[in-house]
């Protein structure tokens, strides 16, 4: 319905929802009070905010109503809805305030309820994902206090998605990161930045998956230096050992003792 319409606009018009439309999501929104199309409103956030930005941006208190008590349940579910659809550059930024209460939320306090995915799993991905591809960098607030707040599941995800995402999926390769604006000089960076700052043994397991069995993608001599600072600080834990189990041989020709 509001697809079809917005391509009746212009390509110079500054909203692409026709008023009535935007009426009647006023109202649905006013109305509900039920957790399921409250997801809705969140997974198809980014449907309407493309085509008016202002409008939806007007309405963010109301999509997800992070202040009012009375409407947690409601908040948790349009924010479930909206982590678990793709991340956009432009929405992440708009939403930062959004991300810093989520990361702030005790995991305690959820809703007792079956979730499409975890929201610290879901959570710690769309923080992945704009460290990995857009421009958050360690030294970011957001960044900082994701990591500062106690809570393994989402940093032991945030580090093995950005494995299984970017260094060990099939079609991990130069072109691939080059292509999907990765830089390896980020990534290995941040391996040296956890293995001084994580002090969570279960979260540094997630580098299992930046081992890929087939093609190192990373520089393969810093690899086994880390994974062997790794292995030492983790209690010798890692989520996924079938890259590095792969790769034993070729590391131990480059460094006997390290793989060792």
């Amino acid at each position: 319905f509001s697809y079809r319409d917005a391509q009746l606009f212009p390509k110079d018009e500054k909203s692409k929802l026709a008023p009535d439309i935007k009426a009647l999501y006023e109202e649905a929104l006013d109305k509900e009070n039920t957790r399921a199309i409250m997801f809705m409103f969140g997974h198809y956030l980014p449907s309407f905010y493309f085509r008016d930005k202002e409008f939806i941006v007007g309405l963010f208190p109301e999509i997800f109503p992070k202040d009012d008590p009375a409407k947690k349940d409601i908040y948790l579910a349009s924010w479930e809805g909206y982590l678990s659809n793709t991340l956009y550059d432009k929405l992440f930024v708009e939403l930062k305030d959004y991300y810093s209460h989520a990361i702030t939320l005790d995991p305690k306090d959820y809703t007792q309820r079956k979730y499409s995915k975890g929201l610290d799993e879901s959570l710690a991905i769309h923080i992945a994902l704009a460290f990995a591809h857009l421009g958050l960098e360690i030294d970011d607030p957001l960044f900082e206090q994701f990591w500062d707040t106690p809570n393994v599941k989402r940093h032991q995800e945030f580090i093995s998605f950005i494995g299984r995402s970017c260094l060990t999926r099939d079609q991990a390769s130069d072109q691939w990161l080059s292509e999907n604006k990765v830089s390896k000089e980020k990534l290995l960076n941040f391996w040296d930045w956890a293995l001084k700052n994580v002090t969570e043994p279960e979260a540094l397991a997630g580098f299992g998956f930046w081992v890929n069995p087939n093609n190192e993608v990373l520089d393969e001599s810093l690899v086994i230096e880390k994974m062997a600072q790794t292995l030492e600080k983790s209690d010798g834990d890692i989520d996924w050992d079938y890259g590095l189990l792969r790769r034993l041989p070729i590391f131990a020709e480059k460094n006997r003792e390290k793989t060792s």
